[in-house]
Formats: C-alpha cells, structure tokens, sequence
C-alpha cells in the first residue's frame, strides 16, 4: 500500500509535541514528518512532496508543491475552522482550517476528512492472512454496565493486539464518557461503505475516534439510523475490516436484539450476555435462550458466556476519571475474573 505523507509545518513546541501525538496515533500507511519554518521550506518541501500540509497559521504556504498537496491550516479562533483560506498568485489554495486547541486524535480525525475530500489518491491495502477475532457484548435484559464492561474489555484487549472498539447501542452513555458528543459516528461509517467502498482505508479513518489504547467509532447520534442498517451494509464492512485494516480484534457492543446485531453475533466467536441474578433476571434469561432456539439461532446460544458483573459500593473511586477506572481499577480487575480472555 502507497504511504500518506503528511508534514507538520511550524517552529512552535506546539508543532513538536503534535508531530509525536499524530505519529502515535498513525495508522500503519502515514509517515508524518515536522519541518521548521526556519528551513528552507522551498527546497525541502518540493524534494518530500507531502500529500498533507498541516502548518500553522502564520506559517506562509509554498507555491512550489503539487497542486495535489491537501493545505491545511491550524488556526486559533475555533468560529473559522472549516473555512477554506484565500489563495493568491504564490500560494495554493488553503484548502480547510482545524481549530487547534483539541486532542491531537480529533485534529488528525479532521486532516483525514478533509484529505478523503479534496483528494482523489485510494489506497489499496494488502490482504490479511489472519481472521480479525470478533467479540460482541448484549444484554437481553438491559444492563447499565453494558457499556463500561465492554469499554473496559476493549482496554485490556489492546495491551496485546489492535483493537477496534463499535457499539451500535442505544443511549449507551458513550459520547459522555469519551467526550465526543458530536462528530462522525457510525452512521456516517455505513454512509461510507455505500459511497466510498473503494477509498475504505481512507474514509476510515475520517470516522474513526482514538481513545488511548484502542480505536472506536461512535454509534449513531440518531438511534433510528440502526434500522436502516442492511445485511449487506454489515457483509461489506466485515469483508473490508477483515482486508483492509490491520486491526486483530474487534469488540462489538450490540445494544437492541435485532437483524443488524444477529449477523454481528452469528460473525463472532465470543459473546458475553450480561443479566441480573434476580429471580425476574432468571426469567428474562430462559425466555432469551428458548426464542434462540426457536429460531434456529443455536450457534448464537453456545457461543454465549453469560456474566453478571456487580457495580456497588467502592467500584469506582469518586474523583477520578471514569475512563481510566475502567482500564486499570477493580472494574476492570472484574472483568478478567468474568471473562477469563485478558491478563
């Protein structure tokens, strides 16, 4: 696969300190590089020929790049971000500007979004050779732990593998959590697969979110769009998460029983069922297991550890961020017992 380049242009320790979080955060086809506007732009740029100039504002663009290189600006009054800048008779278009006071994550979110628009480069990504592993949490009774179970899952997941986190539940509390309450969601990944299939590697990344240890995409900001998820939607974006991705693991959390989150299960080796140890829990299980096998989904039901997890008293520590908790508090510590997969 052809590798992005991407040059961060800018003198200021802000420049520094934001090459090294995109490149921690880089997906495997990007080289970044950060040039001093004290160097002598005009040779060095023309000999690297990035695809992607990120400079800061007062840094002056160069006339001498391919009319291909993607312009963009950090700026500091969040109202104009987005705006394309002026160009003039020495200076190539700008093409958009990214407010530059947010996570390094968010900002190489938006390079790749605004790059996947003004760019008509595809990348054609290797075959893997290993089947992606697949794990999907639901809870057929409801359960406010869902999410945190299945966040903190992911957490562990990753300290051994790449890990992309999906959750196509309902008011799962997820943009709270992770601070993203707006932003491209999975709605907007189905959009992609439909439109761009071709361009997958490249669209992906314009949705995908970074949380410190794994990736994820934030379900639908409309609940409704989850109806209007196709089999054929799921069939494509397993195929091109399995061949274009280097991701080793995927955790789904599956919200509603229903078409979308049959097809993911029925993909998955492992399935965790949270329920309740209450004697209308009891009942909600059994009812869930015989509908299983009424409709021939019996492959679904062995593949299913059912867990119950406890959040009382003394869980989470009062002053410190949830998030973290769930990667290395006794929530987490919980979660291994339960599940027996992580160490």
């Amino acid at each position: 696969m052809g590798k992005i380049k991407l040059a961060v242009i800018g003198t200021s320790v802000y420049a520094q300190r934001l090459t090294g979080c995109i490149q921690k955060n880089a997906p495997e086809y990007l080289e970044v590089f950060h040039c001093e506007a004290k160097e002598d732009l005009s040779k060095v740029l023309p000999r690297l020929q990035p695809d992607i100039l990120l400079c800061e504002q007062e840094i002056q663009t160069e006339k001498n790049l391919s009319r291909q290189t993607v312009q963009i600006q950090l700026i500091d009054d969040q109202n104009l971000a987005g705006e394309a800048g002026g160009s003039d008779q020495n200076t190539k278009q700008i093409d958009k500007k990214i407010f530059r006071y947010q996570r390094g994550s968010e900002i190489l979110r938006q390079v790749f979004q605004i790059y996947e628009q003004n760019s008509k480069k595809n990348l054609v990504c290797r075959c893997k050779t290993a089947e992606i592993e697949m794990t999907a949490f639901y809870a057929p009774c409801g359960h406010e732990l869902l999410l945190p179970f299945s966040v903190s899952y992911a957490a562990l997941c990753s300290a051994h593998t790449k890990v992309l986190y999906l959750n196509l539940s309902e008011f799962s509390g997820m943009r709270i959590l992770f601070g993203d309450r707006d932003g491209t969601n999975f709605s907007d990944l189905i959009y992609g697969i439909r439109q761009k299939n071709e361009r997958f590697p490249l669209y992906l990344q314009s949705v995908l979110h970074h949380a410190e240890q794994f990736d994820y995409v934030l379900p639908p900001a409309n609940p409704k769009d989850l109806y209007e998820i196709q089999e054929q939607d799921l069939a494509c974006l397993l195929t091109l998460l399995q061949q274009q991705t280097q991701y080793k693991k995927i955790v789904w959390n599956c919200g509603t029983l229903n078409h979308s989150s049959e097809q993911i299960m029925e993909s998955c080796s492992k399935i965790y069922c949270l329920v309740r140890e209450s004697i209308f829990g009891r009942f909600r299980k059994t009812e869930f297991e015989q509908f299983l096998r009424k409709q021939s989904l019996g492959k679904i039901l062995e593949k299913i550890q059912f867990v119950n997890p406890q959040a009382g008293n003394g869980i989470f520590t009062a002053g410190v961020d949830v998030l973290t908790q769930l990667q290395s508090g006794s929530f987490a510590a919980q979660v291994r017992k339960l599940t027996g997969e992580v160490s």
